[in-house]
């Protein structure tokens, strides 16, 4: 009976190393996956550890001062931008290297006006032993 019990106890624990290690690693699967997943990290969540973790080294000195500024429009305004990550395009540069395109939608409502502003990204991500990476990125104009 206790060797029984012991297994399921060694069972358990392995199965919940398991599903934990699932939950807490990031999704680095794809490219579009990557960039979405840092771009929501760093606009939506506001979470720069979060953040590093889908990038090559780090933050981003372009995305950072755009969040910066983003906030210092909020505390101007008074509002909370709501923020949306569209038209994703992936371009393959080699097998372990891609470009992706997005755009970034601020929204809010200021004087009872439903406003929206689009600016277009260019991500340069790359794929690394633990999946892909975000290593550049700039506003285009």
């Amino acid at each position: 009976m206790a060797g029984v019990l012991a297994l399921l106890c060694v069972g358990g624990g392995i199965t919940g190393y398991v599903l934990y290690e699932r939950a807490a690693t990031p999704d680095r699967s794809a490219p579009d996956v990557v960039v979405v997943s840092y771009l929501q990290a760093t606009f939506v969540a506001r979470d720069d550890n979060r953040a590093k973790l889908f990038t090559c080294t780090g933050l981003l000195p372009s995305v950072d001062d755009f969040r910066n500024q983003m906030v210092s429009r909020e505390r101007e305004l008074d509002a909370v931008f709501s923020i949306n990550i569209e038209d994703v395009h992936v371009t393959m540069t080699s097998k372990s290297s891609a470009a992706v395109q997005v755009v970034v939608r601020r929204s809010a409502t200021i004087d009872e006006v439903q406003q929206s502003l689009a600016d277009a990204w260019r991500f340069e991500v790359v794929d690394q032993k633990e999946g892909w990476r975000v290593c550049s990125g700039e506003r285009l104009r």
